[in-house]
């Protein structure tokens, strides 16, 4: 006895070196408590404050582990007994504890036996041993007593210093997260556009997190606008994404709780282009809602890639960033509601604050006709039905068939290009079927036509109406049947294409003039979008004239920071006959002849065109007389040159040497446009019809 006791002094002493609990069980399974006679010892504690029970143990390859688990999923520690020892034999344990039969911990049990470690105020939880070798089980018992007690004090010392440690972490991370949240509303405090308060925001959160890629994504009439910025080499690129799919961060049980996106749920969404997009080197995903006063404005997506994030990301911080931006954006929603009206000093800044009306990357919209336009757009984008855009020259038909292929399942593929104006008719069939080496004279080469180069992809034909009428069975044919015949190839090839086709002429008066087939006609007339001319969408020309201004006086190298609220006017007031196309060609020739920073814009080229430009608003006339005098300015405009167009055509409208054809109008807009003006074609018919009539 007085050597077990010289041990067990030894063992007290020894315990004055260690700290921790993990030096504690190194010490227990050493050769150091060999006396004890025992192959393993483990220590289960339990935690109150999280009703907790951690298991220490070593392993084979003697390292020390631990283990967390809930009282309920464990019998090990509700076991009870009373303040003698707990033992059982193998099978024993086997049988009451099934499923820690095969744990490491319990691995080789032939033999178990625990002793609670108590202090007089509680139970800090039990010490177990693993396979005893004593020959006398009451005086193990006695000896057990003994480690145990010197345990109790140093257990408790340990438990006592690891909960002081972790207030004081806690603490520190607290005050950590107090000074990021007010670098945060620093950054965000006071932007005037989304753009900045993203761009502001990312380097605050890059300068604490490391964090390269952030979003704001903001509901947008049914759909989603999202804005992202990407901090590379210092320098910071923002761009736009338009979308309608939301199932990947829609939380269906709790609407308000962020939504985790990572691994195998991450890697087919960065396919889909309609939905929220991030680059390919991303590999989590963490999308939080952004409320405001119960009401969730947006959601803020965290975009992370574990190769550059050095600092743990903790949720709840994330969750109250995405609450002071949530007011931001609420601020910056209220500030845009105050300024909607054409400012009346002299001068209208050009600085980008039209992100919202920024859709599809170049569609810049704010109107009524052009966002029903774009839900027609993302209506159809997802299913493969051919879509005929209709519209005027220079209204923007590439830029929605470009939509509609950035929308759809094929965006990863081409979308291949035609202008059936631009082709010569006799190479028309070999532009869209392509041809063998020798097919006919000057075919020294095989070669693959239009539909196979947008295989699993979009062919966009644009003027469809200039296709020859002999050509226009083959293409019906592709069409019903997918399938294709090179010229000088008895072969059919199949082909899986998506057909986009546009047109500024009146089809169907076409159909009625035997110019163009009816068959292939309803056929591309499964899901017509017509697009408004920009005359009855005036509202957008503000925002065109400065997005083009911005863009072209970047590309000249020039300082160009506003224009005058004449010139503004002017150019709204006038009707644009060729769009948008011919308003960027103008805005393109006033940055030319502008010397300061004041878009000097020719505004005498317009009034030669018939612009009447209107007076200045120092009388304050209000919007309702302004858009009657619109109308009416319009009205002046075109009566001279619709009256020119049916003296050239013999008083015809329809037609392909109609006046409608002429004026680049479909033949129902020019016959509205000549009641309203009180012009009858009947007046400007050759004269022996008039005479006849």
């Amino acid at each position: 006895m007085n050597r077990i006791a010289q041990e067990l002094m030894k063992f007290s002493q020894a315990m004055l070196s260690i700290h921790d609990m993990y030096d504690l069980l190194k010490f227990l399974n050493d050769d150091e408590c060999s006396f004890l006679q025992v192959e393993r010892m483990n220590i289960i504690l339990h935690r109150e404050v999280s009703d907790e029970l951690i298991l220490y143990y070593v392993d084979s390859n003697q390292q020390v582990q631990h283990e967390t688990f809930h009282p309920q999923e464990s019998g090990l520690y509700h076991q009870s007994y009373d303040d003698g020892i707990y033992e059982l034999d193998g099978d024993g344990f086997a049988y009451y504890y099934p499923h820690f039969a095969g744990h490491p911990a319990y691995r080789g049990i032939d033999h178990y036996c625990k002793m609670p470690l108590n202090t007089v105020s509680q139970q800090l939880g039990v010490i177990e041993f693993i396979n005893p070798k004593l020959s006398n089980m009451e005086d193990g018992e006695k000896q057990f007593r003994m480690v145990s007690s010197i345990l109790v004090s140093f257990i408790a010392h340990v438990v006592e210093h690891e909960l002081a440690s972790n207030m004081a972490q806690q603490l520190s991370h607290e005050r950590d997260n107090y000074h990021i949240l007010v670098d945060v509303t620093n950054a965000v405090i006071s932007q005037n556009s989304k753009e900045t308060l993203l761009n502001s925001l990312l380097r605050c959160l890059n300068q604490h997190f490391a964090m390269h890629h952030l979003a704001l994504i903001e509901p947008y009439q049914g759909h989603y606008i999202q804005y992202t910025s990407d901090l590379i080499q210092g320098e910071i690129r923002h761009q736009c994404h338009f979308f309608s799919d939301d199932s990947a961060f829609q939380n269906t049980v709790d609407p308000y709780s962020p939504v985790l996106i990572q691994g195998d749920n991450l890697r087919p969404l960065f396919f889909q282009k309609n939905a929220i997009e991030f680059a390919e080197d991303i590999e989590q995903l963490i999308v939080i809602p952004m409320v405001f006063r119960t009401n969730r404005v947006g959601y803020i997506a965290y975009m992370l890639n574990k190769k550059h994030q050095e600092v743990a990301l903790d949720l709840d911080l994330l969750q109250q960033i995405a609450a002071r931006v949530a007011m931001a954006m609420h601020s910056l929603s209220v500030h845009e509601t105050h300024t909607k009206v054409l400012p009346k000093s002299e001068y209208i800044s050009i600085a980008s604050k039209d992100e919202k009306q920024r859709i599809f990357d170049d569609i810049i919209s704010q109107s009524e006709a052009m966002n029903r336009v774009l839900d027609q757009v993302a209506m159809v984008a997802d299913c493969d039905s051919t879509v005929l855009i209709l519209g005027e020259t220079g209204t923007g038909k590439e830029l929605v068939a470009r939509a509609i292929h950035k929308m759809s399942r094929r965006s990863q593929k081409r979308m291949i290009k035609m202008n059936c104006a631009a082709v010569p008719e006799g190479l028309f069939e070999s532009e869209l079927f392509g041809h063998e080496r020798g097919a006919f004279t000057g075919a020294v080469h095989q070669r693959v036509g239009r539909f196979e180069q947008a295989h699993q992809g979009t062919l966009f034909l644009d003027e469809i109406g200039d296709m020859p009428l002999e050509l226009q069975p083959k293409l019906l044919r592709v069409l019903q049947e997918n399938e294709i015949e090179r010229v000088g190839k008895n072969q059919l090839i199949q082909v899986d294409v998506r057909i986009v086709v546009a047109t500024n002429a009146d089809l169907l008066s076409m159909v009625q003039e035997k110019t163009f087939r009816n068959d292939l006609y309803y056929r591309l007339n499964i899901f017509p979008i017509e697009i408004p001319p920009l005359r009855q969408r005036p509202e957008d020309i503000p925002l065109l004239v400065k997005h083009f201004t911005r863009v072209i006086a970047k590309q000249m190298g020039k300082n160009i920071t506003a224009i005058t609220n004449e010139t503004m006017r002017a150019l709204t007031a006038f009707a644009w006959p060729g769009n948008v196309r011919q308003l960027r060609n103008f805005i393109e020739r006033s940055v030319i002849l502008t010397r300061g920073d004041v878009l000097n814009a020719p505004l005498d080229e317009l009034v030669k065109l018939g612009l009447e430009i209107p007076k200045a608003e120092s009388q304050q006339q209000s919007n309702v007389s302004d858009v009657h005098h619109d109308k009416k300015d319009t009205i002046e405009i075109n009566r001279d040159t619709v009256i020119q167009a049916l003296k050239e055509s013999n008083g015809i409208v329809a037609g392909a040497r109609g006046a409608a054809a002429k004026l680049g109008l479909k033949r129902t807009t020019l016959l509205s446009r000549m009641q309203r003006m009180g012009i009858s074609s009947k007046d400007y018919l050759p004269e022996t019809e008039s005479t006849s009539s």
